[in-house]
Protein backbone atom coordinates (compact mmCIF):
# COMPACT_ATOMS: atom_id res chain seq x y z
CA UNK A 1 0.00 0.00 0.00
CA UNK A 2 2.48 2.57 0.68
CA UNK A 3 4.58 1.58 -2.18
CA UNK A 4 1.62 2.37 -4.39
CA UNK A 5 0.88 5.74 -1.96
CA UNK A 6 4.44 6.86 -3.08
CA UNK A 7 5.29 5.88 -6.71
CA UNK A 8 1.40 6.20 -8.45
CA UNK A 9 1.48 10.38 -7.86
CA UNK A 10 4.72 10.54 -8.93
CA UNK A 11 3.54 7.79 -12.31
CA UNK A 12 0.52 9.93 -13.09
CA UNK A 13 2.75 12.99 -12.91
CA UNK A 14 5.24 11.28 -15.64
CA UNK A 15 2.06 10.17 -17.72
CA UNK A 16 0.18 13.71 -17.56
CA UNK A 17 3.72 15.56 -18.80
CA UNK A 18 4.59 12.94 -21.37
CA UNK A 19 1.02 13.61 -22.85
CA UNK A 20 1.36 17.15 -23.37
CA UNK A 21 4.95 17.35 -24.74
CA UNK A 22 2.78 14.11 -27.13
CA UNK A 23 0.09 16.73 -28.34
CA UNK A 24 3.33 20.09 -28.47
CA UNK A 25 5.13 17.57 -30.78
CA UNK A 26 1.58 16.47 -33.05
CA UNK A 27 0.69 20.54 -33.14
CA UNK A 28 4.24 21.09 -34.59
CA UNK A 29 5.29 23.81 -31.28
CA UNK A 30 8.83 23.83 -31.37
CA UNK A 31 10.93 24.55 -27.83
CA UNK A 32 11.19 27.97 -29.13
CA UNK A 33 7.82 28.90 -28.37
CA UNK A 34 6.91 29.06 -31.90
CA UNK A 35 3.55 29.57 -34.04
CA UNK A 36 1.59 26.56 -34.40
CA UNK A 37 1.43 25.02 -38.07
CA UNK A 38 -1.00 26.57 -40.52
CA UNK A 39 -3.39 24.55 -41.18
CA UNK A 40 -5.44 24.84 -38.07
CA UNK A 41 -7.47 27.92 -38.32
CA UNK A 42 -9.97 29.26 -35.64
CA UNK A 43 -12.64 31.32 -37.12
CA UNK A 44 -15.42 33.32 -35.15
CA UNK A 45 -19.25 32.24 -35.66
CA UNK A 46 -21.77 34.82 -36.63
CA UNK A 47 -24.71 34.97 -33.65
CA UNK A 48 -28.04 33.84 -34.96
CA UNK A 49 -30.58 36.64 -35.71
CA UNK A 50 -33.13 37.90 -32.52
CA UNK A 51 -35.57 35.95 -32.27
CA UNK A 52 -39.08 38.49 -33.11
CA UNK A 53 -42.12 37.29 -30.12
CA UNK A 54 -45.58 38.17 -31.12
CA UNK A 55 -47.03 40.60 -28.82
CA UNK A 56 -49.74 38.30 -28.26
CA UNK A 57 -48.25 35.30 -27.08
CA UNK A 58 -48.55 33.75 -23.73
CA UNK A 59 -44.90 34.06 -21.99
CA UNK A 60 -45.53 30.84 -19.93
CA UNK A 61 -44.35 28.07 -21.34
CA UNK A 62 -46.97 25.60 -22.97
CA UNK A 63 -46.48 23.14 -20.53
CA UNK A 64 -47.24 24.90 -17.54
CA UNK A 65 -50.78 24.45 -16.34
CA UNK A 66 -52.68 27.32 -14.83
CA UNK A 67 -53.39 26.12 -11.70
CA UNK A 68 -51.00 26.87 -8.99
CA UNK A 69 -48.19 24.32 -8.01
CA UNK A 70 -49.01 22.05 -5.44
CA UNK A 71 -46.18 20.48 -2.62
CA UNK A 72 -46.06 17.32 -1.77
CA UNK A 73 -44.64 15.66 1.50
CA UNK A 74 -41.23 14.26 1.39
Amino acid sequence: MVLVAVLLPNLMLAVVLALGRYEEFMLGVDEGGAEPRRERHLFAVPDLPPVEEAADRDPRPSHASPAPARRHAA
